[in-house]
């Protein structure tokens, strides 16, 4: 099975891996205790035997798992609640590159180990939310015997490294725990790389390729139970790793390719309409939860008043962008939530429509004045001119076109946009250190997951923080802490929409659109899976004709 990558996985270690091309590999060497099904996405055991049994008292909840009988790592040895332990107090040990597992996982403060059953174990939680369902099982169990070969910290408790993380980083045990999780080992050589999973990486060849051969005697093979998610068809996976789009159709038009994904649009359409490449491939669209939208530095003097940041907003022709920058194979949104998970999403709520008389009323109203040299406001005593940089990822070909159509919008009504494509590096740079304008950016999303906290949060809006754009008020913050918490369908819609009305009037974030992937897949594999959820399909699942 031939599969193009766009950007070489840069690094397999499964607690800080490079990108999103690299998760997708390591899913397919590591597994977690729960997974999500394609297909319908329900939630299914993978390593877990069941879906945990829950129990709740008034602070904490308490999930309990058992391990497959089968499932055992490379050297054939089980893979036990030790193993999950040992997990666990990587997400969360000092001095390692875990910070946003640390985040992430915050609310696990304790595991419990059977002890009469090495299979069984219960996590002790905070509270409770109906995403912990997934999330207390959504992590890789990875194998103690090769990540700490020494033993050096299977005799640390979960919970002392919890309690006493900062007093940690400085002892030797850590300090040396540390060196042995950060050599480049983990990320690179093919023969340390091992886990549970289906496949096993065979050959590594940075810029170029990576091979994963499907393991001989793998345990999922031998299971009884839940054998649907268990899937290892292909007997090897090769992933030519091919960063530039006119190179990667070329190999998909001379059919080297089997399986590409976010395929560039105008080849899409193009490949999609002509029968000579109909004869040899499916294409797919399905819905993403990749979200693009714009941010506004809430911080910076001139976008402090939430008026001027709504007439920013009605400079956004997202009709237009769709149909062009898109080919129509997006979905507009009036905030966070798809509008596919109709239970959540605000349609009451109407999307703030290209319209620049209204931001011209809109930037009148924050006290801004249209004069010959452009809008200008005396703010503490300053005059400030209305002039602003928007940052994005230079050779985004979309975000460049976005950048062109609001600069040309904006310069309409008299404000003045100078456009800054930079490298991801310098953008993440801006961003962390609140020195920025506007930015283009897509925020990658999923149908599970709904406690906004690290990225809205006022708490996480400090240098560093997940919050960039400054939102937040003291109401916001207790509806992303009411939101995180709440257990019922029926309330947790409520509290939802009434988040995605006070978003779109604060408008520190500008919601443009869901992106539709774009697949092409051999109509020599049967069995194909399809789905919004990254990487877009199930490849463990295809089945290649000869």
């Amino acid at each position: 099975m031939i599969i193009r990558l766009a950007q070489d996985p840069v690094s397999l270690n499964p607690i800080s891996y490079g990108n999103g091309h690299s998760l997708q590999l390591l899913n397919y060497i590591y597994q977690s205790l729960l997974v999500t099904e394609l297909k319908d996405k329900s939630i299914k055991p993978l390593l877990a035997v069941d879906l945990p049994t829950i129990r709740r008292d008034d602070t904490s909840s308490y999930f309990t798992f058992t391990i497959r009988p089968e499932a055992n790592w490379d050297n054939n040895s089980p893979v036990t609640a030790k193993d999950v332990a040992f997990s666990l107090k990587l997400l969360h040990s000092p001095l390692l590159e875990n910070e946003r597992w640390r985040a992430q996982f915050d609310f696990i403060q304790d595991i419990q180990l059977s002890p009469t059953n090495p299979k069984v174990f219960t996590l002790v939680c905070k509270g409770y939310t109906p995403e912990m369902k997934l999330m207390t099982g959504d992590y890789f169990v990875l194998p103690a015997y090769l990540f700490d070969p020494n033993g050096i910290i299977s005799n640390v408790p979960f919970r002392l490294i919890r309690q006493r993380f900062d007093s940690l980083s400085t002892t030797t045990t850590f300090k040396s725990f540390s060196k042995l999780i950060n050599n480049s080992n983990l990320a690179r050589d093919t023969a340390f790389i091992k886990g549970s999973g289906p496949y096993r990486i065979t050959k590594w060849n940075s810029g170029q390729i990576v091979v994963l051969d499907k393991k001989k005697s793998w345990w999922g093979n031998k299971a009884e139970k839940g054998k649907n998610v268990l899937n290892n068809n292909p007997s090897r996976l090769f992933f030519q790793i091919i960063p530039d789009n006119a190179a990667a159709i070329l190999a998909l038009k001379t059919r080297q390719i089997d399986v590409m994904d976010n395929v560039p649009l105008v080849s899409f359409l193009e490949m999609q309409k002509d029968l000579k490449y109909k004869e040899f491939y499916n294409f797919h669209s399905p819905p993403s939860y990749d979200l693009v939208y714009i941010g506004v530095n809430g911080k910076k003097k001139i976008f402090e008043d939430k008026q001027t940041r709504q007439a920013l907003a009605h400079l956004f022709n997202t009709s237009q962008l769709i149909s062009s920058v898109q080919g129509g194979l997006a979905t507009s949104t009036v905030g966070l939530v798809h509008p596919q998970e109709e239970e959540f999403y605000n349609s009451e709520l109407k999307k703030l429509e290209f319209d620049p008389n209204k931001a011209k009323t809109l930037l009148r109203l924050a006290g801004w004045q249209e004069t010959t040299e452009g809008w200008q406001k005396t703010i503490r005593g300053k005059l400030e001119k209305l002039h602003m940089n928007l940052i994005y990822r230079g050779g985004n070909s979309d975000f460049e076109n976005i950048a062109l159509l609001f600069k040309q919008n904006a310069l309409k009504i008299g404000i003045v946009v100078t456009l800054q494509p930079m490298e991801s590096s310098q953008i993440g740079e801006k961003l962390q250190s609140k020195n920025f304008d506007l930015f283009i950016r897509t925020l990658m999303g999923n149908p599970y997951f709904y406690n906004f906290i690290p990225l809205l949060h006022s708490s996480n809006s400090k240098e560093g923080g997940g919050n960039i754009t400054g939102f937040g008020t003291p109401a916001t913050d207790l509806l992303l802490e009411q939101i995180a918490e709440e257990e019922h369908i029926i309330e947790k819609a409520s509290l939802l929409k009434e988040l995605q009305r006070k978003m779109q009037e604060e408008s520190n974030m500008i919601f443009l659109y869901f992106m539709k992937n774009r697949i092409a897949i051999s109509k020599q594999i049967d069995s194909v899976v399809v789905s919004g959820i990254k990487p877009g399909y199930d490849v463990t699942r295809f089945i290649k004709k000869k």
